[in-house]
């Protein structure tokens, strides 16, 4: 860490039921706190696994079928001019497995640029980093701001548009919050107690440990403070030995 001054913090963990080992590590520093494995940290796009699992949940219990169109589950007002490419609305052929695997075609809100040099969500969001964005707001900026790459299941390429859908998508379903399903389905059956989803929701267990800050180039973002990171924080994951959360295929 020491020769990359934009390396703040690293944590590992060396995980074995066969081989009996369980090796939580961490390196460096919040606000001169030595790093613990213990601590919470931003997991970003390990999220995505966690929606995912979650939509598979659902589908083993027959709640959803990764065949199902989006648009039995999303109101108008989201799916209006979601995705039309080159001049055909495509949004009744967009499944939930072209979200899943990030082939819907859909652009993805976080990294893609509008055309014209206009700035982009990254720069909006931080010229005011004070706004809260909900996942309605920001597929919201996706439609309006950006293009669709290609038709659903004909290409491929990453979405936070297309996750944060299904986020809605799976509070449709279970008629719940989606910081409530994360608990339900993962955290709680996990024992990820110190795991919660920033700004929504508190991990069952307060270790007490600071929160790793978060690094954006010159910007650090104490303990998740910024309403533009609403995203997962997630200490040293426990050993799962003997659990499933899905059966096997």
């Amino acid at each position: 860490m020491a020769s990359d001054p934009k390396l703040h913090n690293v944590y590992l963990l060396v995980h074995s039921d066969k081989l009996d080992i369980h090796w939580p590590m961490a390196a460096g520093d919040t606000d001169g706190f030595p790093a613990d494995p213990r601590q919470a940290y931003h997991t970003a796009s390990i999220g995505k696994a966690f929606t995912s699992v979650i939509l598979a949940k659902l589908v083993e219990q027959g709640f959803v079928r990764f065949e199902d169109p989006i648009a039995n589950y999303l109101p108008p007002s989201i799916l209006k001019d979601l995705h039309t490419h080159k001049g055909k609305n495509y949004v009744p052929e967009i499944q939930i497995k072209h979200l899943v695997s990030n082939t819907s075609g859909l652009p993805d809100y976080y990294e893609d640029k509008p055309r014209g040099g206009q700035a982009g969500f990254m720069d909006e969001a931080l010229a005011n980093p004070s706004r809260f964005w909900t996942a309605e707001e920001t597929i919201a900026w996706s439609t309006e701001h950006l293009q669709p790459r290609f038709p659903p299941g004909k290409g491929l390429h990453y979405s936070d548009t297309g996750f944060n859908l299904l986020g809605l998508i799976i509070e449709r379903v279970t008629s719940k919050a989606y910081h409530e399903v994360l608990h339900d389905y993962i955290f709680t059956p996990l024992e990820m107690n110190h795991s919660y989803l920033s700004h929504y929701s508190n991990p069952a267990v307060d270790n007490g440990l600071p929160v790793a800050n978060l690094h954006l180039n010159d910007l650090k973002n104490k303990a998740g403070r910024l309403p533009l990171f609403q995203q997962f924080f997630m200490p040293e994951v426990k050993p799962f030995r003997h659990q499933r959360i899905c059966s096997p295929s």
